[in-house]
């Protein structure tokens, strides 16, 4: 649009100066207004492009997470964005967003335009906290306040793992290890996810209506995005024996 007004122009000055006995004097100040008036309309349409910012595979950024963040702003010489937690990648827009305190963050995006004049922008994006992250039980979860129904069977040899409660990331979480307790029994440090098959003699004793206990699960984040993450404790599980069918 502005190349077409600025060659519209250009046209009308040509045939006006062809048609008219205007003296170079004239036509010298002419040509210099009609200089002024390309480089407003470059202005103008510098100032009103609005900086493009996209949250790569979000609508909004998370608390304790770096979440990855493209900005650029066109038509200018540079830019430079700003705000609590945000860390510039490379040079080619690309950011990463650590959120702090609060329930928005601004970034501000500070750009020099091509006529030397500065342009201010403030983009407010919300922050939200990630789902509280639970444990497993052969993909089964159950929170603290109630129990997962297991036979003997399908205790013997399960596999301990980490979902989410209304959670929206993949982590790509692994269980390191976790505390056991049995009835009448000490309380056993397993290393890996699963119950150790060492375990099944003791496990065959149980009796329904027994409680079995899996709790201070120890977890590792295999997603590099998300390396500062902090994951509260995970509540424990009990498991309530039941007959087998």
């Amino acid at each position: 649009m502005k190349r077409a007004i600025v060659c519209t122009i250009l046209f009308l000055n040509l045939v006006l100066s062809c048609k008219s006995s205007q003296s170079k004097t004239q036509l010298v100040a002419e040509n210099k207004a009609l200089k002024e008036r390309i480089k407003t309309l470059e202005s103008y349409d510098s100032m009103y492009t609005k900086a493009a910012l996209e949250l790569k595979n979000m609508n909004v950024v998370y608390r304790g997470v770096s979440n990855p963040i493209y900005i650029s702003k066109q038509n200018v010489l540079s830019f430079e964005a700003s705000a609590p937690g945000l860390k510039k990648i490379d040079s080619f827009g690309n950011y990463v967003l650590s959120p702090r305190t609060g329930k928005t963050v601004d970034i501000k995006i500070k750009s020099k335009l091509k006529n030397g004049d500065s342009l201010i922008e403030n983009k407010i994006l919300k922050i939200k906290d990630i789902g509280r992250i639970i444990g497993l039980i052969n993909g089964n979860s159950c929170n603290s306040k109630c129990q997962l129904l297991l036979t003997v069977e399908e205790l013997k040899n399960s596999i301990v793992g980490l979902g989410g409660d209304n959670f929206v990331f993949n982590l790509d979480l692994s269980v390191k290890g976790f505390k056991l307790k049995l009835p009448d029994s000490d309380v056993i440090e397993v290393e890996g996810n699963n119950i150790p098959i060492k375990m099944n003699n003791q496990i065959e004793q149980l009796k329904p209506n027994d409680i079995v206990y899996i709790f201070d699960i120890k977890l590792k984040i295999n997603n590099s995005n998300f390396y500062s993450l902090r994951i509260c404790k995970t509540p424990l599980i009990q498991i309530r024996i039941i007959e087998q069918p």
